[in-house]
């Protein structure tokens, strides 16, 4: 006949809560409105195309992101380049990271996405500035998206 050990209930309500808690969370202030600024190349087989993006929505206290909109200007290939899939939701995952999803544009020289980008998070304490950096990000559709955006207001992530 097989034995049972049985773990005692302590011990498997530890397991069950580490297995459910976030590798890591994050505390980012201040919450609310946020507006991303920057410049931002986007590639594909046929070309490279360097805008200026802005970006607006909102990110939570827990690192939370939704980007509602999204413009382009710059050359004039910039104005057409629309936002598609609105809104953009993703997640700061460290102090030094955050991943996007649903990210996708439709330009004049093809569509791009909807795919998830990683991106990097800088805190520039003595400029009071936030920066988002992100470099050959793959989209569907053959395209690559690189960029490093500002934010507004700056960010502080603990």
């Amino acid at each position: 006949m097989k034995s049972f050990k049985l773990i005692p209930i302590g011990a498997a309500l530890t397991l069950c809560v580490a297995a459910s808690a976030p590798a890591f969370a994050v505390t980012v202030a201040p919450a609310g409105p946020i507006t991303l600024s920057g410049s931002t190349t986007l590639t594909n087989p046929v070309t490279s195309l360097g805008c200026t993006a802005t970006m607006t929505g909102t990110i939570g206290g827990s690192g939370e992101i939704s980007i509602t909109s999204a413009s382009f200007s710059g050359n004039s290939l910039c104005s057409h380049v629309t936002p598609a899939s609105l809104p953009w939701s993703g997640q700061v995952l460290s102090t030094t990271s955050l991943s996007l999803s649903g990210v996708g544009v439709n330009t004049p020289l093809g569509n791009c996405g909807p795919s998830t980008i990683g991106a990097s998070m800088t805190e520039n304490p003595a400029d009071k500035e936030t920066v988002i950096g992100f470099a050959q990000q793959i989209l569907s559709g053959g395209c690559k998206v690189s960029g490093s955006l500002t934010t507004t207001p700056y960010l502080t992530v603990q």
